[in-house]
């Protein structure tokens, strides 16, 4: 998902993030965050790089679920008590030209 749905789902359940562990997963590799303001601060860098968002894993009591949008990431929340949720930033190609000019040249 874009930057901007990524921003405005964070922020319908942003009360339901306080306490959990939040990692952000991007090309450096990852760190986790303890408190939404760092969190915050993370995904506005990686959105100044144009990298687009998705969750990739939840970590509940009963055990790790892969949530594929915001939506299911709500409902998960609501019905199962939720320790920790993996997000990943990445570059999404525009085109197919971008993608493989991504790959350098070719000798």
């Amino acid at each position: 998902m874009t930057a901007t749905e990524f921003k405005n789902g964070i922020k319908e359940i942003k009360e339901s993030l306080r306490g959990l562990t939040l990692q952000l997963v991007h090309a450096n590799g990852y760190r986790p965050y303890f408190n939404l303001r760092e969190f915050g601060n993370a995904i506005l860098n990686e959105e100044v790089k144009g990298n687009d968002f998705k969750v990739n894993q939840v970590w509940t009591t009963d055990g790790i679920v892969g949530v594929k949008s915001i939506q299911h990431l709500i409902e998960l929340i609501k019905t199962t008590t939720v320790t920790a949720i993996q997000f990943e930033s990445f570059y999404n190609y525009k085109t197919t030209e971008e993608f493989i000019r991504s790959f350098g040249s070719l000798d």
